[in-house]
């Protein structure tokens, strides 16, 4: 079950549109949480995050650094249901 999912960002357009293939897998899935993404680099320094995009569900890092497509948003959060 997924209780919590952190998107950092660092503001650029592969972020932005690895933010919306995650949202539109979130939906395929019919999984409800809401999440925003976070361009604080303290934020990210704390979170142990070095490279954008950077996914973690559950306090767990999914993905750091890779361009997210929707199969791989898909394949992520498969584990959680």
């Amino acid at each position: 079950m997924i209780e919590k999912i952190e998107f950092f960002t660092a503001g650029c357009p592969r972020s932005q549109i690895s933010e919306k293939n995650l949202r539109k897998a979130l939906g395929q899935m019919g999984i409800e949480i809401e999440f925003e993404g976070v361009d604080d680099p303290k934020e990210h320094e704390a979170a142990g995050i070095s490279a954008f995009p950077g996914v973690k569900v559950n306090g767990e890092v999914k993905s750091e650094g890779a361009f997210l497509t929707v199969d791989a948003c898909n394949d992520i959060l498969s584990e959680y249901v």
